[in-house]
């Protein structure tokens, strides 16, 4: 591998974890770390991620909830209650992380009008989805929150963070040789 793809992929993945750190969710430190690295949008984009985190966001079980510091404490590690024991009910479905490279990828190729060609985005967010599977072998959050979150170190999903902005990255920069039609876009890396 190029030693410049290489050098992004790791800024890539090192950026996710340290907005995690900030304290934005998956969807969030995803899509901002993307769009550091690759200079794809104004970075106060961001909001547009913000409803993937928790695979789609959260509802409060019991009134009164701050949902702001269980989501954080939950997503730190510093909270190790299941989110229903937190007082929330997480939606679950497509993790975030993955959401927000989908949504990179739209932002970089996505149609302008109802005649453009879709070939190039849904090739690349079908690879990216198939990449991601067989990474965590799950796309669905509540699935890998089950799998990945009582093997990490600190209780988190910064591992996802982290391996989702790298593989959504190198797809992107392979994505003139991987699917033709998405050579006609030029873009800078």
């Amino acid at each position: 591998m190029d030693s410049s793809i290489q050098e992004k992929l790791t800024e890539v993945g090192r950026r996710a974890v340290a907005y995690r750190h900030q304290g934005f969710h998956c969807s969030e430190s995803t899509f901002l770390a993307i769009n550091d690295v690759l200079k794809i949008t104004d970075a106060s984009m961001v909001r547009i991620a913000t409803g993937f985190h928790g695979g789609g966001g959260c509802h409060r079980i019991r009134p009164g909830v701050d949902m702001n510091a269980v989501l954080e404490g939950l997503a730190s590690g510093r909270d190790r209650r299941t989110p229903a024991e937190a007082g929330l009910e997480i939606t679950g479905h497509l993790c975030g992380a993955l959401a927000a490279g989908v949504l990179c990828i739209g932002f970089l190729y996505g149609r302008r009008s109802p005649i453009d060609d879709l070939t190039c985005v849904d090739e690349l967010s079908f690879e990216l989805h198939r990449r991601f599977l067989q990474e965590f072998g799950e796309k669905e959050c509540r699935e890998i929150r089950k799998k990945i979150i009582p093997r990490s170190p600190n209780g988190s999903c910064e591992y996802v963070y982290e391996r989702s902005a790298q593989i959504a990255v190198q797809l992107i920069l392979e994505a003139p040789s991987f699917v033709k039609e998405c050579g006609q876009r030029h873009y800078k890396f």
